[in-house]
């Protein structure tokens, strides 16, 4: 599409939009407002209607109370027996001109024994008398004789009376003198019928449009229905609103205070549909002025500026047709237009040099500024030429950086690209002047080396890369720490030809990585063969728990003052029909690996549960208490704290009865994230124990602020007790320190006699090992238990 089009058809789709916008607002601030104004004076009109409505309760009673308040119907009802029709006092008192100038529909007399002394019914409408109302009194004495029941001179009642399926409204007043003293002598009834002729004149009192319809007792109002106050009284209120007009209704119960009628109030939308014609109106006066001004802008535009820019356009055509970089635009006059000529013409001039930087950057990470995966193979390729002719040979290695997504996603992607560019940085400076070093993409990085390295160098020098990328990071106030899994191949051994070699020393990284990460490994076939076995362990280890392969055996710890076994340490054992035993030090970083160890965690935490209950169950008392091994990966799962609270709870075992190990080196490791974690499960009650004491990097710096009360000491030192005095320094120290920070001490892989003296001598609290017992199923350990009990 041309400029030209595109000008027009932009100016023509803002302009919709701006009158759009406009006749939004105007709906909502103008036509929403008019709507909600009505509303509201329909509010106010049926306020004003239940105003009249009730105002007829109070004429009505007024009426009442005057007949009823009079010493001629005392007299009246006070008779023994029932007057005649004919009795002067009803003559006077009852006559047509009555019922026509109050409007009543009916006047009923009941002495207190609820005899009727006198009933006449009217209809005001045709100006006549009707029968008598048998139905009325009926009603009256039957479902609704608490209304004529007059206790005392305070009793008096008005309200709606549903009778024959047609609604009126009532009072009934006690008989007394005319100076409202009684006794009560009876209870005299007006009422007046709500037909047509009495709610037109109900409608002229209140200047309105009034009508109703009949309800039954179990009626209820929409839901959003609201409420209206109209004499201190809160009734059931709602309107229901269509394009001309807006009804509103309100609920009024009878004298059972029952649903009875509902009162409807009509409303013309006059002040809404008159800002919607104005608002139409409106929006085509600026729907015509837009097209006017589009029609005119068009014109100038081709005028004063597209003429020109159709001569520069076909100019650069030409430059693109001859892709002569010396050709330039002319120049005209001095306007801005002029000044894109220049600017054009300048970048022509600049054309050729952006031409290289494009070349480099396509080559090259824009991040860090190394060769990208493109420059990689390139450079590859072209090692592989030269040293296929010279006969020399070079290493791949594949480096990747592990924690760097937990870096990411804790610290941000800023400091994740702080990180590789440092990272980047580190590893460069371990390489030598011929080394090449690109990254591939992500966390990846690849180094082609020189010819002059021999295996062992190679070695030193993936050893230094890991070593430096072990130092923590400083960014930007935030301590990041990671490591490193570096795979190697080596040209011609290992492959010929770039993908070969990319994709052995890719397969040698995630050996690595699989195997627990932080080292480096050459490839050899033994890795292929490793990796699949590693894919078929974990295939069939996604189906352990269901097809019962898991176990648990338990190995009994023996406190060594009191010489008596007093825990177990729960190991998790697998045997597969197809693999046989499998080594939980083969399958278990698979499962964290792959995620599979949080199911099987909690699989562990419950069996060992069960097993606590089924023990305690057994020798009725259970002194011991049961350790479980909790992965690094596991605990740092979300709601690990909730998830472990509900096992316990749902197996109803207390936490107090068990014993959590975390390894000292993942602790350390990740001691931020961790400390809270741990803080809530010593909260909930469990023995906390740092596994693997001295195995490796021990710091004491974070010993001591890890809420632990338990110290196992790696079965590495155990093992040099005997023949290295340096061992025993390490672990008598170990032992001393442990106890000066409040924490008991268990000592792993004791199985002689003498590696158990040595540890009395230095005061160890326990000690596991095959001189106790080695791990065995948990039906042994109910006579294991006897057995030291009795020795």
């Amino acid at each position: 599409m041309k400029l030209q089009n595109k000008i027009t058809v932009y100016i023509g789709v803002t302009t919709f939009l701006l009158l759009s916008l406009l006749y939004l607002i105007s709906e909502r601030e103008f036509v929403d407002k008019y709507k909600q104004i009505e509303l509201e004076y329909a509010r106010d009109g049926m306020k004003r209607v239940l105003l009249a409505f009730f105002d007829e309760y109070s004429n009505l009673g007024a009426i009442t109370i005057n007949y009823a308040g009079w010493d001629d119907t005392y007299r009246f009802v006070a008779r023994p027996e029932i007057p005649p029709s004919d009795d002067p006092y009803l003559r006077t008192n009852y006559p047509d001109s009555l019922f026509q100038s109050s409007r009543l529909s009916a006047a009923l007399l009941f002495n207190t024994e609820n005899r009727v002394y006198f009933a006449k019914a009217y209809d005001v409408a045709g100006q006549k008398p009707l029968g008598y109302p048998y139905e009325l009194i009926d009603d009256l004495l039957g479902r609704h004789s608490f209304f004529i029941r007059q206790p005392d001179a305070s009793s008096r009642k008005q309200g709606i009376v549903v009778v024959g399926g047609k609604p009126l409204i009532a009072a009934a007043y006690p008989v007394l003198t005319s100076d409202n003293e009684g006794p009560v002598r009876g209870t005299l009834v007006f009422a007046r019928w709500l037909d047509g002729h009495y709610m037109d004149y109900i409608s002229d009192k209140a200047d309105t449009s009034l009508s109703y319809s009949l309800v039954d007792p179990s009626f209820a109002p929409p839901p959003g229905a609201g409420t209206v106050i109209s004499r201190g009284q809160s009734l059931p209120y709602w309107a229901d609103v269509d394009d001309a007009y807006i009804h509103s209704h309100a609920v009024i119960s009878d004298i059972d205070n029952n649903p009875a009628i509902v009162l409807e109030y009509t409303l013309p939308r006059d002040f809404s549909i008159q800002a919607q014609k104005s608002i139409r109106f409106y929006m085509l006066f600026f729907a015509a002025s837009g097209l006017a001004f589009l029609l005119l802008v068009s014109f100038v535009l081709h005028r004063t500026l597209f003429r020109r820019l159709n001569g520069g356009i076909a100019a650069m055509k030409r430059i693109e047709t001859k892709q002569d970089f010396s050709l330039r635009i002319a120049e005209y006059g001095g306007d801005e237009l002029t000044e894109l000529e220049k600017s054009f013409n300048r970048m022509m001039t600049s054309l050729e040099g952006a031409q290289q930087k494009i070349v480099y950057q396509a080559d090259h990470d824009a991040m860090t500024g190394l060769a990208n995966r493109k420059g990689f193979f390139a450079m590859l390729e072209e090692k592989i030429r030269m040293c296929s002719v010279r006969g020399m040979h070079f290493t791949v290695l594949f480096v990747d950086l592990d924690r760097f997504k937990l870096v990411n996603d804790t610290f941000g992607h800023h400091i994740g690209d702080l990180l590789l560019k440092e990272a980047a940085k580190r590893i460069q400076s371990c390489l030598q002047e011929d080394d090449f070093l690109c990254r591939l993409g992500g966390d990846e990085f690849c180094i082609i080396t020189g010819s002059g390295y021999d295996d062992g160098q190679i070695n030193r020098l993936a050893s230094a890369i890991q070593n430096t990328l072990d130092s923590p990071f400083m960014l930007e106030g935030h301590q990041a720490s990671i490591s490193a899994s570096i795979g190697i191949s080596k040209y011609p051994e290992h492959g010929t030809d770039s993908e070969s070699l990319l994709q052995h020393s890719d397969a040698a990284m995630l050996d690595v990585k699989e195997s627990g990460k932080a080292s480096f490994r050459w490839y050899t076939d033994a890795v292929e063969t490793q990796r699949t076995r590693r894919l078929m362990m974990e295939n069939l280890l996604r189906k352990a728990i269901e097809n019962n392969e898991l176990l648990l055996h338990y190995q009994p710890k023996w406190d060594v003052e009191r010489r008596k076994v007093t825990g177990v340490e729960a190991l998790l054992r697998w045997r597969n029909p197809q693999l046989g035993a499998v080594s939980p030090a083969e399958f278990i970083p698979i499962a964290e690996a792959s995620g599979m160890i949080n199911e099987i965690g909690e699989w562990v935490m419950r069996t060992a549960c069960r097993q606590y209950a089924a023990w305690k169950a057994e020798m009725k008392e259970v002194v011991f208490r049961v350790a479980v091994n909790v992965s690094g990966v596991q605990l740092l799962q979300p709601n690990f704290v909730g998830r472990t609270r509900d096992i316990f709870r749902e197996e109803q075992v207390d936490p107090i009865h068990f014993e959590l190990e975390v390894t000292e080196s993942f602790a350390i490791a990740n001691f931020d994230d961790v400390i809270h974690i741990l803080n809530d499960l010593r909260g909930m009650g469990f023995v906390l124990s740092i596994d693997d004491f001295g195995a490796g990097y021990s710091s004491l710096k974070y010993l001591y602020q890890l809420p632990v009360q338990s110290m196992k000491i790696d079965k590495s030192l155990t093992d040099r007790l005997e023949d290295s005095s340096r061992s025993r320094v390490i672990v008598s120290t170990l032992i001393d320190m442990a106890h000066r920070l409040n924490l008991s001490v268990v000592a792993e892989g004791v199985e002689t006699s003498d590696q158990l003296n040595l540890l009395q001598h230095y005061h160890c609290d326990w000690i596991q090992g095959y001189l106790i017992s080695k791990p065995v199923p948990a039906e042994e350990i109910p006579g294991i238990l006897k057995q030291f009990r009795a020795g």
